[in-house]
């Protein structure tokens, strides 16, 4: 690498890594839906070495999990690092919301199906993946919040909300 990482940083994607690959039976199983194999997988999850996912191989398999884990991740890191405001439009995360709102609904909806491991009752698994999709709904109404602000002198009205 060209540019060092700081050691957290490179530690959450390591791991985020990991958690994605967890989605899966296996990294035979990973490997099926992507263009890389197992043992690269294994080395992008890994500690001990430098090399990270690509991009493309990524977003296939989230895509397959349903579900942006290791972007989410990679996204946290650039909130983290302090993008200017002026990066936020109000349509466009406007828009992001009822993304937002509608993964939680649908996920509600299927975890309390008769058919859901845990029927009409949220199993542990279900509980945690429910409040994951809740703080991304808490998030995309920040990343409003934010937008709106500096879109216009809000912020004295913000205070009383």
């Amino acid at each position: 690498m060209n540019i060092q990482m700081r050691e957290m940083e490179y530690r959450l994607l390591k791991l985020a890594t990991r958690k994605l690959l967890g989605r899966f039976k296996n990294l035979e199983d990973a490997a099926k839906h992507c263009r890389v194999k197992p043992t690269n997988l294994s080395q992008y999850q890994s500690f001990d070495h430098s090399a990270f996912m690509p991009v493309d191989v990524a977003m296939e398999l989230e895509r397959v999990v349903g579900e942006p884990v290791l972007t989410r991740e990679l996204n946290a890191l650039h909130d983290k690092m302090g993008w200017p405001d002026s990066e936020f439009d109000v349509r466009d995360e406007a828009l992001d919301v009822p993304v937002a709102v509608g993964e939680l609904l649908a996920f509600v909806c299927e975890a309390t199906a008769d058919h859901s491991p845990g029927g009409r009752m949220l199993t542990e698994n279900e509980k945690r993946r429910y409040f994951e999709l809740r703080r991304k709904v808490s998030e995309e109404l920040r990343q409003l919040d934010a937008a709106v602000e500096q879109d216009g002198d809000i912020k004295k009205f913000r205070k009383a909300i």
